[in-house]
């Protein structure tokens, strides 16, 4: 089963909060299902996990509603308030979409998660999305990894890289630091969309990769588009093209997990 591990849907409203979609006119619209399911078959791409845009409930809602009746949507990753003292009560009353498979959370408030939610979550095999802002939100990661190491955990938007320049060795330090945790996982996404929009090469994303499939090897990547956030730098089957070519030196069975079979075991799909 071939998967792609985030795409967002989403009704346009001027309240969004999303620096890409305030920028960019394109994404000032709506973006629903139908309007990739051709983009997902035409690419031998199976299904998809759909993705909050927004960090708001009501997001969450929305989109466990469209798994309900568009079966492409094989699993969703939320968001609610886990850093509030009744996120508890949230992610009970959310146990009634079987289509969620985990939540994201931000980095920089980890720490304000209560110890009794983090058991929660683990207790109902729940993923986390870790989105990090930066260097400093990567190298504060590792202890709170570490201190659940039966909780699986993601990152998101593949650790903020600035794909416009290379790599820094702070950068590569952290990602490289993280990865010796085998509970985390890391999305191929975020690199398309953080570079020379339209005037990217795609030799600017092979110094990033290399560390990625360094670090985490093929059974913790998983292949994300970020649909359609990536289409502010082109179009769904050039990514999807890109890691095709990088990935030619591997075997098979390594490009049927990044492409996958790693988010099917992950997302428990």
């Amino acid at each position: 089963m071939k998967i792609d591990a985030e795409v967002y849907f989403w009704k346009y409203e001027k309240q969004f909060l999303h620096p890409l979609i305030r920028e960019n006119k394109m994404l000032q619209q709506q973006y629903l299902p139908e309007q990739i399911t051709q983009n997902l078959h035409r690419n031998g791409i199976d299904g998809c996990i759909a993705a909050t845009a927004e960090d708001a409930e009501v997001q969450t809602r929305f989109q466990s509603e469209l798994a309900l009746t568009h079966p492409e949507i094989l699993g969703v990753v939320g968001w609610i308030n886990l850093y509030d003292g009744k996120a508890a009560d949230k992610i009970q009353e959310f146990q009634q979409y079987p289509a969620i498979k985990g939540y994201r959370i931000e980095a920089s408030r980890l720490a304000s998660v209560l110890t009794s939610t983090m058991e929660l979550i683990l207790a109902n095999q729940y993923s986390l999305d870790l989105s990090a802002d930066g260097e400093s939100d990567l190298s504060n990661l590792k202890n709170w990894i570490i201190k659940y190491p039966e909780q699986s955990f993601i990152l998101h938007d593949a650790g903020h890289a600035d794909t416009k320049l290379s790599p820094s060795k702070t950068w590569e330090s952290n990602i490289r630091e993280l990865a010796k945790n085998q509970n985390l996982a890391c999305k191929l996404s975020g690199l398309f969309t953080h570079g020379h929009r339209k005037t990217w090469k795609p030799t600017d994303f092979y110094p990033f990769l290399e560390i990625f499939f360094d670090a985490f090897g093929t059974d913790r990547l998983l292949f994300a588009s970020e649909w359609p956030f990536l289409l502010v730098s082109g179009i769904y089957v050039q990514w999807k093209s890109l890691i095709e070519k990088f990935m030619e030196r591997y075997l098979p069975e390594d490009r049927e997990k990044i492409f996958g079979e790693n988010a099917r075991r992950l997302y428990r799909i």
